[in-house]
């Protein structure tokens, strides 16, 4: 188990684990960024999200039998990829 926060002028971060079958999780602010990822491990569990100015973006991952998904606007772009395998 951890815990870690950073403070620094216009960056604030913190990042947490726990280690029995893996818990995580990230977290930043800096400017006019802002990031979150997230993992769980028992079967995998991932989110990650990001926003950074006129971007936004997405990955979700699900491992059971795999799901996948990664979606991004930046300006006027749109972009989106879906996997799914069984």
């Amino acid at each position: 188990m951890g815990l870690q926060w950073v403070y620094s002028r216009s960056t604030v971060a913190l990042q947490w684990l726990y280690s029995g079958s893996t818990v995580a999780l990230q977290w930043l602010y800096s400017g006019s960024t802002v990031a979150l990822q997230w993992l769980y491990s028992g079967s995998t569990v991932a989110l990650q999200w990001l926003y950074s100015g006129s971007t936004v973006a997405l990955q979700w991952l699900y491992s059971g039998s795999t799901v996948a998904l990664q979606w991004l606007y930046s300006g006027s772009t749109v972009g989106l990829e879906r996997i799914k395998d069984e």
